[in-house]
């Protein structure tokens, strides 16, 4: 169809509707479920086959798999709508490339391990962390409607009739994300590695009348109420204290001398929690508890990795979080290097019987982390006998990191480690001399059945709302290397100190502020489902959940993932921050691991932002000791959180949902 057709559809639809109501058009199909007529299959590296099946598009399993629409499309005033499934896999079934005027956006759903929602770019912000994220529960095997209206100022997205994405684009600057899926364009639709089935593809105009925007689109939230006074005095008293105090490092380092690391079902970790609601108690705060979770029990045992050509060495190195073990006597084998997940497809006969290398820079980490957590499943695929990683890091001395990986159902599990920076990048370099590299790798971790960790609970009760809830914390467990004290010993200590803080002032807010330190964090959030699923019944009065999970360096601000008009009502907290501690930056990345089970049901969550240039020197590795957390940097975190949750638990009205 010719575009003057289209505007023409446009302006009859206007005419017939008076120019008063939009008159609505009828819709028009993009899939006759016969044929594949009018797509073509995009060319991503490692594309799986696209079919017409059962009357479905079904794009299977591949790395990124697509079809893009070979046609003219309108760039705005249209709606477009399409049912689709995720039939196998954990990651998104449906990446929807679209125009919005000269720009395009892609619509991600189900993605980033299975359940973030929300338009990549805006503002060169992704989907997982801009004003549109959002975090939705998806089934294998069901159909989900979906519903997109571009508009010349609004884009919006209904997912089952329900409106999940209101998106003003005044202002904001629209893009796709580097790479392949500039190749979907002007519309097209593609999975990741994961097999989707579409069906009821179909689009239609929108007439000017309905296009055009309400009176009050695009206008500012009204500003927000000055804080009270007397609750602004409390937020001063809390961060004065705080930054004159070193109690917080103090009691970090005790934890983490004393405990040492703390892995899910562990020992350890179950003497720390003992430890720390024991201390709670003698802090005189409320409520302190733990609440039991089954957690599986994967140990490490002996693990090493030599090179044996082109000279032997050793090889400092950490197994992968839930790998399975080598036979007795390890895995020898030639290695074959990688830089990304197509390259595998497209040499896959190469690396069948051999141990594949994943030699990938840093480059974010939630694109990066993509080899650690899937790279046995496609190196498996391809036939490799084990695979490594280079660790997911901008920083090293040698000093590889750990992590969690997993397998999937139906393709053989093999070994999984991590090499040091240094280690993968040498090895690369071998290979690309032509001198072949074999190596021996050893592992004997297993899983050993389940255990019972807590989540640890504690609270300062509200003064006139004590139903109401904000909660606050980070996640006491860690990888069994290291201290766990940046991940996420940290985090649970700044949290503790604010609550902490509040008793030893006297100050009491309008609303219950409740500490938890969440388990299991690293091995799969299994603590964070257990306190949705124990606290259902509070969740319609959870204020706001805020989670510190990047370590306690410097203080920048918090993100915010909720309404505009809570967004708005945050603006006077942010400029006290701004001025006491100089982290008064604000943006919509609120999510983070354990308060994304709760976005789920309904509540606005925080995360607190820090200077991370220096986090991932020692995230996951023997090197996240205490000595590397800075005592004034880790008060400002603490006084930092303090401010915010007491200003909100402390306001006249509740944060608007």
């Amino acid at each position: 169809m010719k575009l003057w057709m289209l505007r023409a559809l446009v302006l009859g639809a206007w005419l017939v509707g008076g120019g008063v109501r939009a008159a609505e058009a009828p819709w028009r199909s993009l899939f006759d479920g016969k044929t594949q007529a009018g797509w073509a299959a995009t060319p991503f590296a490692g594309a799986g086959e696209v079919e017409v099946r059962d009357g479905t598009l079904v794009l299977n399993q591949g790395i990124l798999t697509g079809v893009h629409w070979t046609n003219e499309f309108p760039t705005v005033d249209y709606e477009l709508s399409l049912e689709a499934q995720r039939v196998l896999g954990i990651d998104f079934f449906c990446g929807l490339t679209f125009p919005v005027g000269p720009d395009h956006l892609t619509l991600i759903v189900g993605g980033w391990g299975g359940s973030v929602v929300g338009l990549s770019n805006i503002d060169g912000d992704s989907a997982n962390q801009n004003a549109t994220t959002s975090l939705e529960r998806f089934e294998s095997g069901r159909w989900y409607a979906l519903r997109l209206r571009v508009v010349s100022t609004n884009v919006s997205v209904w997912l089952d009739e329900r409106r999940i994405i209101d998106l003003d684009t005044r202002g904001k600057r629209l893009s796709l994300r580097e790479g392949e899926i500039e190749r979907s364009k002007p519309l097209g639709v593609a999975s990741w590695s994961t097999t989707a089935a579409l069906r009821q593809l179909r689009w239609r105009p929108i007439a000017a009348a309905a296009a055009a925007p309400s009176a009050d689109a695009g206008r500012p939230p009204a500003p927000a109420a000055a804080l009270p006074a007397e609750t602004l005095t409390a937020m001063d008293r809390l961060v004065s204290g705080m930054l004159a105090s070193r109690g917080g490092w103090d009691r970090l380092a005790e934890l983490c001398d004393t405990f040492g690391a703390r892995p899910s079902a562990s020992p350890a970790l179950d003497s720390a929690v003992d430890w720390i609601l024991a201390r709670m108690r003698d802090d005189g705060l409320e409520n302190v508890h733990g609440e039991p979770v089954a957690v599986p029990r994967w140990e490490r045992g002996t693990e090493s990795v030599e090179m044996l050509s082109p000279r032997r060495e050793r090889l400092p190195m950490l197994g992968l979080g839930g790998s399975v073990g080598t036979p007795p006597g390890g895995i020898s084998a030639p290695v074959v290097v990688v830089t990304n997940f197509a390259e595998l497809s497209q040499r896959a006969p190469e690396a069948r019987g051999r141990i594949v290398l994943f030699d990938v820079p840093f480059t974010e980490y939630g694109q990066t982390v993509r080899f650690r957590t899937q790279g046995a499943v496609e190196a498996a695929k391809a036939g490799a006998v084990a695979s490594l990683v280079r660790s997911v890091a901008d920083d090293s001395l040698r000093t590889p990191h750990t992590g969690a990986m997993r397998y999937e159902d139906g393709v053989p599990r093999i070994p999984h480690a991590a090499l040091a920076p240094e280690d993968a990048g040498r090895i690369a370099r071998e290979v690309a001399r032509g001198r072949p590299v074999t190596l021996r790798l050893e592992m004997s971790a297993s899983e050993r059945g389940t255990a019972t960790n807590r989540n640890v609970v504690a609270e300062i009760r509200g003064r006139e709302k004590p139903d109401e809830i904000v909660v606050l914390g980070g996640h006491i467990d860690s990888w069994d290397v290291g201290q766990g004290a940046q991940d996420d010993g940290g985090g649970c200590v700044a949290a503790w100190e604010a609550l902490r803080w509040m008793k030893k002032l006297g100050l009491r807010p309008r609303r219950t502020v409740r500490c938890v330190l969440w388990t299991d964090e690293e091995r799969g959030g299994r603590g964070a489902q257990a306190y949705r699923e124990a606290h259902a019944a509070e969740l319609p009065r959870h204020v706001v959940a805020l989670e510190a999970d990047a370590g306690t360096f410097t203080p920048l601000g918090f993100g915010f993932t909720g309404s505009d008009a809570a967004r708005a009502r945050l603006a006077p907290v942010h400029a006290f921050l701004g001025d006491r501690l100089g982290a008064g930056k604000a943006d919509s990345r609120g999510v983070a691991a354990d308060i994304a089970p709760l976005l789920e049901r309904g509540v606005p969550v925080m995360s607190l932002h820090v200077d991370r240039a220096r986090y991932f020197r020692v995230h996951h590795t023997e090197a996240d000791t205490v000595d590397k957390v800075d005592p004034e940097a880790l008060a400002r975190c603490s006084a930092a959180m303090a401010a915010m949750v007491y200003a909100i638990a402390d306001l006249p009205e509740s944060l608007p949902r």
